[in-house]
């Protein structure tokens, strides 16, 4: 993973003008129903925030663009929960994740349109179901898109917000280049250590 990361890290910086919409891309998928739950994304927040606080990509690009694709992706998938209705719980696609379509279906019960912005919190990479519950349920429209808009902003802002304060440290302590590099790389590797360690916690609670 920490290559991958890598290589997105370089591609943003190399290509600064292209790493909004790139971070939108990312931002889009983990918000779309099934895709969200096999992008990792906590590391990769974590390092576009990082990239950001030290001056590496444009800040404001990659907020504005995270906060549409954020939008966008809920959106979608709430589009095809009201276009699909039940039905859409037999897709093969789906059937394989059940344990983690019920928890949404069931905090989305519970919590109704304020579930789709603590869900992004909450649910992991299974938040992505929520707009698609929501849409299934048929929610007003008008409703899901006040919850949406303020569910994107306050992801895209909040989870930024660690990564750019360290990468914000890291450039007023006046770091060289190669100092910068290794302590971004060691602080995505303790991110991604944190999320395999939180999936095996998940896994096995599941196996329970």
């Amino acid at each position: 993973m920490n290559g991958l990361l890598d290589q997105l890290a370089d591609f943003m910086v190399t290509h600064r003008w292209l790493a909004g919409p790139a971070f939108g891309l990312i931002a889009f998928g983990e918000s779309l129903a099934v895709v969200g739950v096999f992008i990792p994304a906590t590391p990769i927040l974590f390092m576009v925030g990082v990239l950001a606080g030290s001056g590496r990509v444009d800040a404001a690009s990659v907020v504005l663009f995270g906060i549409a694709g954020a939008i966008a992706g809920y959106w979608a998938s709430w589009s095809a929960g009201d276009r699909l209705g039940h039905r859409v719980w037999h897709h093969s696609a789906l059937v394989r994740h059940r344990r983690g379509v019920a928890r949404a279906r069931l905090f989305f019960r519970r919590w109704g349109g304020l579930s789709l912005v603590a869900g992004r919190y909450v649910l992991g990479p299974f938040q992505s179901m929520l707009p698609l519950v929501a849409g299934v349920a048929r929610m007003d429209a008008h409703r899901f898109h006040r919850w949406n808009v303020l569910s994107g902003v306050l992801w895209i802002c909040l989870v930024l917000t660690p990564g750019f304060l360290v990468g914000r440290g890291i450039e007023i302590a006046g770091f060289d280049k190669a100092w910068q590099d290794q302590i971004v790389a060691v602080l995505m590797a303790i991110s991604c250590g944190l999320i395999v360690i939180g999936l095996m916690g998940a896994v096995s609670k599941a196996r329970r």
